[in-house]
């Protein structure tokens, strides 16, 4: 007879610590995530983007005012920029100087 409330006890033990550790694990999971605390990061983060174009030779994009190019040695990128810098042309990407006529 002892040994059956002794069974009893051990399973009733058991299942209260299961049931302990399922509702700590359901509480902690019910909580959301916390906010973002500075609200202002994705405006400054659109305002900060730059506009890409992509190197004919190796197909990596670039920054519009990269005049350097990609690295690689046939890279056409520095050749055009170079161009436009002799032509007086303000480079791709960047406003034309105060007093320039504006294109288009």
């Amino acid at each position: 007879m002892i040994r059956l409330v002794l069974l009893g006890l051990v399973l009733a033990g058991v299942w209260y610590l299961y049931r302990m550790v399922t509702r700590q694990g359901a509480s902690t999971a019910a909580v959301p995530p916390p906010e973002p605390a500075n609200d202002a990061a994705p405006a400054e983060a659109e305002a900060e983007a730059e506009e890409m174009a992509e190197c004919p030779v190796c197909r990596a994009y670039l920054p519009v005012s990269a005049h350097e190019g990609c690295g690689r040695p046939d890279c056409p990128i520095p050749a055009v920029a170079a161009a436009a810098a002799e032509e007086g042309e303000p480079p791709a990407g960047e406003p034309p100087p105060d007093g320039a006529p504006k294109a288009g």
